[in-house]
């Protein structure tokens, strides 16, 4: 979902509004995935459906320049978040 945050995001757990900021980050990050998913002319919305025309597009490389945009972000301050370093890069461009 972090991909469809093209313009980043930035999650601060010390700030007392930080459950609501989360809540905003993931009903953007949905409304773009399925934005996505109407402009590939894919109707499910259901979330095992979703999850799997997203792994096909993934393998297909219809996906590359957003993972590519998302990996420029992370090298940059326009992403932060409290999340282990192992677990923010973890898709990679097909070839």
């Amino acid at each position: 979902m972090k991909l469809f945050l093209s313009d980043g995001f930035v999650l601060d757990t010390t700030v007392p509004d930080y459950r609501d900021r989360v809540l905003t980050l993931g009903k953007h990050a949905e409304a773009a995935v399925l934005e996505f998913l109407v402009q590939q002319k894919i109707t499910s919305r259901g979330a095992a459906a979703v999850l799997k025309h997203l792994r096909i597009l993934h393998r297909s490389g219809v996906q590359n320049a957003m993972i590519e945009c998302h990996q420029r972000l992370l090298q940059t301050t326009a992403i932060r978040y409290p999340a282990p370093g192992h677990t923010k890069d973890i898709l990679e461009p097909v070839v």
